[in-house]
């Protein structure tokens, strides 16, 4: 249920008309993918979350060998990215100890050239005016439709609210029940409708208004 996960971590396998890289896993890793489909701000996507008891360097040399010798590296607070371009996809892996005598790699590979065809698609949703698009994702689990957007403009918190409640309603959802929060810097709000759920974040902080928007639909 949307009440028991504001934020939704759902993620990908999308097919595209090039065969999908993979990266071999350590020795006895544990490979956990996350979701079935993802798009992240409109580019199809796949990502592996993968558990190795391990330290980060032999993690980091198994996918610097896996990656080969065109490959880039950056250090990001505590995680080593290690990133390459390959045919028609981008792959990252993102490294980062976990636990003593364990570390996580998170391995995402995008759809390059979905992505160069993303930038200018239609959102599907009437945003309130000149907002600005920070997150956009879409997910299918179980056959299970969730989207959630994230964005940010200078309205009001009752100005958003008043649009994006008008947006959800041409969708068949209404407020389920009272806000589940409301004062001059939070609003959330919960809504329902036949087989579909929608939560609206609203926070107001120094002259800004950021927006989370998350809507499941069950087929």
């Amino acid at each position: 249920m949307i009440r028991a996960c504001a934020f939704l971590g759902l993620l990908p396998t999308l097919c595209a008309a090039a065969a999908w890289p993979q990266l071999p896993a350590p020795e006895a890793a544990r490979v956990e993918p996350v979701g079935e489909q993802l798009r992240l701000n409109g580019v199809p996507m796949r990502i592996q979350r993968v558990l190795v008891a391990q330290p980060p360097q032999a993690v980091a040399r198994h996918y610097r060998a896996a990656l080969g010798a065109r490959h880039a590296a950056q250090r990001m607070g505590g995680r080593l990215v290690l990133a390459q371009g390959r045919d028609e996809h981008f792959i990252t892996v993102s490294i980062r100890p976990l636990a003593p005598g364990v570390t996580e790699a998170l391995v995402s590979v995008a759809d390059a050239r979905e992505a160069r065809l993303a930038a200018d698609r239609p959102r599907g949703l009437r945003l309130p005016a000149d907002s600005a698009v920070l997150s956009d994702m879409e997910s299918v689990d179980a056959g299970k439709r969730s989207r959630q957007l994230v964005l940010s403009n200078a309205h009001s918190i009752a100005a958003n609210r008043d649009a994006l409640e008008r947006e959800l309603a041409a969708r068949g959802m209404r407020p389920d029940g009272p806000p589940v929060r409301q004062d001059a810097a939070d609003f959330v709000q919960f809504f329902a409708g036949a087989r579909r759920e929608a939560r609206l974040t609203l926070v107001r902080r120094e002259g800004a208004t950021q927006a989370v928007l998350t809507i499941v639909e069950t087929p």
